[in-house]
């Protein structure tokens, strides 16, 4: 069928977002296997129908149809009331009047559907059968007639109450759970016709004013609480004439009303997550703050999580409670209940937080390897090998909708797990693709060999860099905007024996807006390094090794002092975030723009603060003191293992060490530690072992705890989540500007700072891992201790 489906939009030349050929040849297929009484190959079909298309009505009258012909009609009533929520979210009433109708003959002591019915049919205008559908209500409600604390959840997906009592779940808000009246809704037509019949043709939905108040009639607790306006108009996140004016839009494109207010920036994906949970009488969870339980979740399989958006938390007994954006998506509640074999609760959670969960729990291999399996290229890829691949046949490859897609799904990943940078490394038989996840790389996916060529040339096409040459290494640039963040990628390729590794770095602008407090800083510490940073001259340095955060400080400590009253210029190699009102300035070689060069520029560019990326030479060297001598305030960094080597270094560069002394006002040294995942930390007594080489203070009655992380799937098993610095100040005072002087070593200056005051890395280091923050390893591993 797929096969089938390929070759005939290839022959139409059909874009990829194009399903109407998709959706018809389904359906075609579902009608086909209906008549040949394969009636569980058809409810495939329609279920993939309503999955390309879930607003058309036809495939889930099939799909209904199909479902009451068996012993258990559930499911039919799951797909009708689903359609008729769509409808009524849409404002097509008297579709949604037809399904509730034929749901409620399925079903006639659900007071929910009735009530549901009723609401279709008063706004569809069908007034003259409101009493009988209030009679209908009040007579289930009589022979239902619940014992105390019984569920009334009909179907499969089931009310909130339905879901265990669970402190990690917050309940929508029930003082906006609004009661409304049991809803008016005429059947149209026959009520009692075959629900495999054919729906009309949707009308055009009235306009309906969202700040009425509901209709009269007898109140009721259901499903549908509200409108969706009428919701989100009492929660004051939207104004009354918002929604009209997406009602407006919504009757020229038919999508859905929340998704239009979304797209207006009217509404954001929490808020609108909040209101279904509201509409549907459903919790709300906001996951990333809540614990997922990775066993249940691995109860479906990524794919399938990805394709319906949401993600399983947790088992209970034979019930899953499952996190969804779309309640109304019947078809993922089928396939949940099909692939666990178990029964389904919904809560309602944001798309947004969905996807970050689903980093957390799901590897990407399944995926790729899902994507790729469907590359009509595949086939011809794995008979030759990469390396052979002529520039046509690359093109034609990338252009290729799966590999679009592995990509996509890469970046996204990386993005998601916070990831610093991308490698993609060509082996023997398999590609490795790693992300470097707080400062360590991890594995994260295996490709097939088959696709490294089509994977690495996708990248360089858009980093705009010549696929055809695969001999020298070359640099490129990737802008793109993911999860509502703006990303720079720099992408670096190197050729090896074995292909191409393709290495690029993720530059979140999201970054450039952390404070001190954020970056560890904290009392003391911050208040002596503000300080610094507020003098009207001098030069301050930044030390450390490469990825230790010196870029991030020096950003974070210009975005607090940057006024308006300030002009502060940059000269750096590269320019790795923007910042609003400073002035970068790129180093270009090939030009003859070197930091020296931009500096004795900048210098006649009246600034008041400027910043070096690094001094790597005596010339820079030389020009930053002197402009820390007139009246700059100049940051820079060098690299060194502490705070005392940064004077050394400079004087090995060739300074004087009179003019050291006289530029010189501060030096920070910094690491970057993990910080032990809050959601799987555990405390245990430290072991004699760590105590002594450390010099940590215990007693027998009150031994000293360290603490660790156990690892779960938030953390990806590491037992770490996030960093945090650890810092060495050293503020220079007379007592060490005369050491300088002196040329003294290192050594020497240590002492004399740590007399005076300074917190070495080691003493912070240890500092970090009693309050908890991290654990003995992760110092020893990262901090330069020196006895």
């Amino acid at each position: 069928m797929r096969d089938r489906l390929a070759a005939y939009r290839a022959a139409l030349s059909l874009a990829e977002h194009d399903t109407t050929l998709d959706v018809a040849v389904w359906f075609h297929e579902g009608m086909l296997r209906h008549r040949l009484g394969d009636a569980d190959a058809a409810v495939g079909c329609f279920k993939k129908v309503i999955e390309l298309a879930p607003d058309d009505p036809w495939a889930y009258w099939e799909l209904a149809g199909l479902y009451a012909a068996q012993a258990d009609t559930r499911p039919a009533v799951m797909v009708l009331t689903a359609l008729g929520d769509r409808c009524l979210e849409r404002g097509r009433w008297t579709e949604a009047n037809r399904a509730f109708a034929r749901a409620a003959e399925l079903a006639p002591d659900d007071t929910d559907i009735l009530a549901s019915l009723r609401r279709a049919a008063e706004y569809a205008g069908h007034t003259r059968q409101l009493a009988t559908i209030d009679d209908a209500i009040r007579a289930a409600r009589k022979r239902r007639s619940p014992p105390p604390g019984a569920s009334e959840a009909p179907g499969s997906a089931s009310p909130a109450t339905a879901v265990d009592a669970d402190a990690s779940w917050a309940p929508a808000d029930q003082a906006d759970e609004v009661e409304i009246i049991a809803d008016p809704a005429p059947a149209l037509g026959d009520p009692g016709m075959d629900a495999a019949a054919a729906p009309p043709a949707p009308e055009t939905a009235p306009t309906v004013p969202v700040d009425s108040p509901p209709p009269d009639g007898p109140a009721t607790r259901q499903r549908w609480g509200a409108l969706l306006g009428e919701i989100i108009v009492r929660k004051g996140w939207v104004t009354p004439e918002q929604v009209k004016e997406a009602l407006s839009s919504q009757q020229r494109n038919g999508a859905p009303l929340g998704r239009i207010l979304v797209n207006m920036h009217a509404l954001t994906e929490e808020q609108l997550a909040m209101a279904l949970a509201v509409q549907w009488n459903l919790p709300f969870t906001n996951l990333p703050d809540r614990d997922v339980d990775g066993e249940a979740a691995r109860l479906v399989p990524a794919y399938v999580a990805r394709r319906h958006g949401f993600v399983p938390v947790r088992r209970t007994g034979n019930r899953l409670v499952v996190a969804i954006a779309d309640p109304a998506n019947v078809v993922a509640i089928d396939d949940i209940r099909l692939v666990s074999g178990l029964d389904v609760d919904l809560v309602i959670a944001s798309p947004v937080d969905i996807a970050r969960v689903h980093a957390m729990v799901y590897g990407g291999q399944a995926d790729i390897e899902e994507i790729l399996r469907g590359s009509v290229e595949a086939e011809t890829v794995r008979e030759a090998p990469a390396e052979e691949a002529t520039v046509e046949h690359l093109r034609a490859m990338v252009e290729d909708a799966p590999i679009v897609r592995a990509v996509n799904q890469i970046l996204a990943q990386a993005v998601l797990a916070e990831a610093s940078d991308i490698h993609i490394e060509p082996h023997a038989h398999e590609v490795k693709v790693r992300f470097r996840v707080d400062g360590i790389l991890q594995d994260f996916m295996a490709p097939p060999k088959a696709a490294q060529a089509a994977l690495i040339s996708r990248i360089k096409i858009l980093a705009n860099m010549d696929i055809a040459e695969r001999r020298l290494p070359q640099d490129g640039h990737i802008h793109l905007r993911a999860h509502n963040k703006d990303l720079d990628l720099r992408v670096s390729t190197l050729p090896t024996v074995l292909g191409e590794k393709v290495v690029l770095r993720i530059l979140d602008q999201s970054r450039t807006r952390l404070t001190l407090p954020q970056l560890g800083f904290a009392d003391e510490l911050l208040a002596a390094w503000e300080s610094l940073i507020s003098k009207p001259y001098g030069l301050i340095l930044v030390t450390g090794p490469t990825g230790s955060g010196k870029t991030t400080t020096l950003y974070t400590s210009l975005a607090r002092i940057n006024t308006p009253e300030r002009n502060i210029v940059s000269v750096e190699d590269p320019v790795e975030y923007q910042i609003a009102r400073v002035n970068q300035v790129q180093v270009n070689p090939k030009v003859g723009l070197t930091f020296a060069n931009g500096l004795r520029t900048i210098l006649r560019q009246d600034p008041d603060v400027i910043l070096i990326g690094e001094i790597r030479d005596r010339e820079t060297a030389e020009i930053a003191i002197q402009a820390s001598m007139t009246g700059h305030l100049v940051l820079s960094t060098v690299h060194t293992n502490d705070a005392p080597s940064a004077t050394t270094r400079l004087v090995d560069m060739g300074v004087e060490p009179f003019l050291i002394a006289s530029s010189l006002i501060g030096v920070l040294a910094q690491r970057l530690v993990r910080v032990i995942c809050s959601r799987c930390k555990e405390a245990y007594p430290a072991p004699d072992g760590v105590i002594r080489p450390l010099g940590l203070a215990g007693s027998r009655d009150a031994p000293v705890q360290l603490y660790r992380g156990r690892g779960c799937d938030a953390c990806r098993k590491t037992g770490y989540r996030g960093r945090l610095g650890v810092f060495e100040l050293m503020t220079m005072n007379d007592g060490l500007r005369q050491l300088v002087l002196g040329g003294q070593s290192a050594d020497r200056l240590r002492e004399a700072a740590h007399a005076a005051g300074m917190r070495t890395l080691r003493q912070h280091g240890i500092a970090r891992v009693l309050e908890g923050s991290t654990t003995v390893d992760e110092m020893l591993r990262v901090v330069f201790v020196n006895d």
